[in-house]
């Protein structure tokens, strides 16, 4: 009676073990979300002007050229009035400005911005993204956002474009003791430690003005002009990004037309969108709401 105990729990174990195990790989395939890509690579998609890359923390820097790869510890500068691209092996894609320092550890989606601004365009569905800045810590689950940070004033700003279905951005200062979400058209300012208050940008604007943002918020006829120029694997990623962006874009003009007026000051662009290495200053855009308010986004 003894042995034959035995046998029968070694045949439940064994039993229970196949069922976890098919629960595992049915909970895997259900939710890919769950499993975060692995960055290996990227390569140089385009560039302009003064582009230099770090091989494996070297003292000496390279200039870059279109095609060129990298892999996690080497970083890539961009110089003033320079832009660089970079594509990675699972579809991210880093659309650098000038003055940027970027770069990615090793391990999975893992990202690091020391100076300078980035769009930075996740696909959906690749599973959990860490961007740190010296101020900041993102986490995302998939979703366009862009990046900053101020050298000289020791700040970060991190701002959404788009809304994730797997969740918001969480923004956390650099000592973790306070953690935010962000959602489509939000943004926070991190300085010398101190984590400022949730606040809007108009996403309007922002499409119409910032180059890096090109693809995302332009009128459907330009955007496939902008989207044709591009190879299909970053074509699949802006695709993939739009869908995302599409509903908070409409959400918020809807509200901009229900309750104010965008007076929009051509010749003066707001200083926000400089942080992704526009150069304009003395920027203004205002919104008039209803006889009531005006806010200003300078």
């Amino acid at each position: 009676m003894q042995q034959l105990s035995y046998a029968n729990y070694q045949i439940v174990s064994n039993l229970i073990t196949k069922v976890a195990s098919s629960l595992a790989i049915a909970s895997f395939i259900m939710h890919p979300a769950m499993a975060s890509t692995v960055v290996k690579e990227a390569e140089i998609y385009q560039i302009r002007n003064q582009v230099d890359i770090n091989y494996r923390n070297r003292q000496n820097w390279s200039p870059a050229k279109i095609g060129d790869k990298i892999i996690p510890r080497d970083s890539v500068r961009t110089g003033a009035n320079s832009r660089a691209d970079i594509l990675f092996n699972e579809g991210t894609l880093v659309r650098t400005g000038a003055g940027t320092t970027f770069r990615f550890p090793k391990g999975k989606r893992r990202f690091e911005l020391t100076s300078g601004a980035a769009l930075i365009m996740i696909r959906p569905e690749q599973g959990q993204s860490t961007i740190q800045t010296p101020q900041a810590k993102v986490v995302s689950q998939g979703t366009a956002l862009f990046v900053q940070h101020n050298s000289e004033s020791n700040a970060s700003l991190i701002g959404v474009l788009t809304e994730s279905p797997a969740g918001l951005v969480k923004v956390t200062g650099a000592n973790g003791e306070v953690t935010l979400q962000l959602q489509a058209g939000q943004f926070v300012s991190i300085v010398q430690g101190v984590v400022g208050l949730v606040e809007h940008f108009v996403l309007p604007m922002f499409y119409e003005t910032a180059e890096l943002s090109a693809g995302l918020g332009q009128s459907p006829e330009e955007m496939e002009a902008l989207i044709a120029k591009e190879s299909p694997e970053v074509q699949a990623t802006i695709r993939a990004i739009q869908q995302e962006a599409i509903e908070p874009l409409k959400n918020q003009m809807a509200w901009l037309r229900g309750f104010c007026q965008l007076d929009v000051e051509t010749q003066n662009l707001s200083p926000l969108l400089q942080l992704l290495g526009i150069g304009v200053a003395d920027a203004k855009v205002n919104l008039e709401i209803t006889e009531t308010i005006r806010l200003f986004l300078d």
